[in-house]
């Protein structure tokens, strides 16, 4: 996979509601389309709950809405950025995930809400049906992430975290993360979490341990495979809560951008993230792609 991932991140969709959480991703997104050479589209929607149904949305709404998309492009041409704009009217999360779909784009940006007294442990409900609808990998900045990329692209995410359960769905995470850091010149840690069982004390010692030798086995594999890409990448084996475990190495690694699969449930594979997915996304204090269902 990670031969057809090289050719991606050629079209970058950063949907903005024009307020702080979306300026700074819409930050991320411009540096982030700086280092690959994108194109970026700045996309803004005009919910259909801001006019009075059934009646024509009112001619300021759409005005202001065009000078502020206007005055974004117009910045970002000055940055020497190929930037374009569209406008849409609609349900914000069906329209972002469409144009995206249609476009297509490579990559989606977008910044999240935080809520008062809960900062981390709510997406807001645009970003999060995003993050479990969008076709394409999404970049959720939430407003109080570390963000390394600063103004202009001069600097860049350094360390790229991707957590891995060596299944199918979780390798498209960890060829994203490999393509991703290896084109930003990223350091890579690739981390494996065995589940701690319930009851430790009745499972037999020499059985934790050959089940720890199979994993360190196919993290070794899966590493071999991906230093092809990035021949400095390391590996990390826990155990214990996966998703706290993965926050614990990103913070110990000083990771700056974490990569991970969303797992799609039978019957319904657009709708669930999977509850590790799911925690890491909200709880993570750097930005975050998540990669959903092939």
């Amino acid at each position: 996979m990670l031969d057809r991932i090289g050719v991606a991140f050629r079209t970058i969709l950063a949907p903005t509601d024009f307020g702080p959480a979306s300026e700074r991703a819409l930050e991320t997104a411009a540096a982030l389309a700086t280092c690959f050479g994108a194109r970026l589209v700045v996309l803004h929607v005009v919910e259909e709950n801001a006019r009075a149904y059934p009646f024509p949305m009112p001619r300021e709404v759409l005005d202001a809405a065009k000078a502020h998309l206007t005055d974004t492009v117009a910045s970002l041409h000055r940055r020497m950025l190929d930037a374009s704009s569209v406008l849409r009217d609609g349900v914000a999360w069906e329209e972002i995930c469409a144009y995206a779909a249609e476009t297509p784009a490579d990559l989606v940006v977008l910044g999240s809400q935080g809520r008062r007294g809960l900062p981390r442990m709510v997406l807001g409900s645009v970003a999060e049906r995003v993050v479990r609808m969008a076709t394409v990998p999404v970049l959720t900045v939430h407003p109080s992430d570390h963000v390394a990329i600063l103004a202009g692209g001069m600097d860049r995410f350094r360390h790229v975290l991707a957590p891995t359960d060596f299944s199918e769905a979780s390798r498209r995470g960890v060829d994203t993360a490999t393509e991703l850091a290896a084109q930003l010149d990223a350091a890579l840690t690739v981390v494996h979490v065995q589940p701690q069982p319930s009851f430790p004390h009745h499972v037999p010692p020499d059985v934790l341990a050959a089940a720890d030798a199979q994993a360190h086995g196919l993290l070794e594999e899966l590493l071999g495979r991906v230093r092809a890409r990035c021949p400095k990448a390391e590996g990390v084996l826990k155990r214990g809560t996966p998703w706290e475990c993965v926050l614990d190495v990103a913070k110990d690694r000083g990771a700056d951008l974490v990569v991970l699969s969303t797992h799609g449930r039978r019957g319904l594979p657009r709708v669930f993230m999977g509850s590790v997915a799911e925690k890491i996304v909200r709880l993570a204090h750097v930005p975050v792609v998540t990669v959903g269902p092939a």
